[in-house]
């Protein structure tokens, strides 16, 4: 791959760490201020250029990394005129949003158009993994385009699969989404069970951890339950909206549990959506 320019869409919680390993890995970063900028101010300090349009970070960049919070920003930002009037064929946009497969093939189709190659590319692995540069890449897309990018996905993550076209990356991280909601309900349900045994936490992380009852989400985040400090990792109501697309692609199929994190996630958004997702535990832990 022979660019080394990137222009960074969405300096969040994951967005901003994934910026920093790029930075880190030598790539020329080009980044502009939303909301917040402390994450623009640390990047320029560390080498990157600020921006102040998406239409200037499309001209100056070659490859495009996106990671918004849902399809309402993906519609409003990708597809708006800012950008689509400055793409060219030279541009690869690597779409890591938590969004819906509908979504992301309305993305591609236009971009395609557009002759922009687009790999479907959401990952895995909270703030930490993307601190880290430990993250897992759901790729949805051509192997072609996948391997073009592949020096940018390993700045970023440890493990980066092909797993399905365009949509299908989506598709699978709605998956593992809804799993992470459940696993994190019965993870509080298991603290709240514990504590009521007089089990000691030390010793159930170490026990379940090497029996068949091991989750990563109880492993990684049973301090959190324990402490109950949901500092914003992933927002409650971010994940309230990847299990509501899970549910939603399985309207025709069977799926009690999903649905009912679901219901239980939207009970607790009420209070605590800029919360960290463990916060659904307070709906559980007395």
């Amino acid at each position: 791959m022979g660019s080394k320019k990137i222009g960074f869409i969405g300096l969040g919680a994951m967005g901003f760490p994934m910026a920093k390993n790029l930075q880190k890995a030598g790539f020329e970063l080009h980044v502009m201020a939303h909301r917040n900028r402390v994450p623009v101010e640390e990047l320029v300090k560390d080498g990157a250029h600020e921006q102040t349009s998406l239409a200037e970070i499309v001209k100056h960049s070659e490859i495009l990394i996106s990671i918004l919070p849902a399809d309402k920003e993906m519609e409003e930002v990708l597809l708006s005129d800012e950008v689509i009037n400055h793409l060219t064929e030279k541009h690869i946009l690597i779409e890591a949003t938590s969004g819906s497969p509908d979504m992301m093939k309305r993305v591609n189709s236009i971009y395609e158009n557009k002759g922009v190659k687009v790999l479907d590319a959401p990952v895995s692995g909270g703030t930490t993994g993307a601190e880290n540069g430990t993250l897992t890449v759901m790729s949805g897309g051509t192997d072609d385009v996948l391997q073009l990018v592949r020096p940018v996905l390993d700045a970023m993550a440890q493990n980066i699969y092909l797993v399905g076209p365009i949509g299908a990356g989506k598709a699978v991280k709605a998956i593992n989404q809804m799993l992470a909601g459940i696993h994190m309900v019965a993870s509080a349900e298991a603290v709240s069970l514990a504590s009521k045994l007089d089990v000691d936490f030390n010793m159930l992380k170490e026990v379940i951890s090497n029996s068949s009852g091991a989750s990563w989400m109880l492993l990684n985040k049973l301090d959190t339950l324990i402490s109950k400090n949901f500092d914003p990792g992933f927002k409650l109501a971010l994940m309230r909206k990847d299990i509501q697309i899970a549910v939603g692609e399985g309207t025709d199929r069977a799926l009690p549990l999903g649905a009912a994190a679901l219901q239980l996630f939207r009970m607790a958004e009420k209070d605590f959506a800029e919360k960290d997702f463990a916060a659904i535990s307070q709906l559980i832990l007395t």
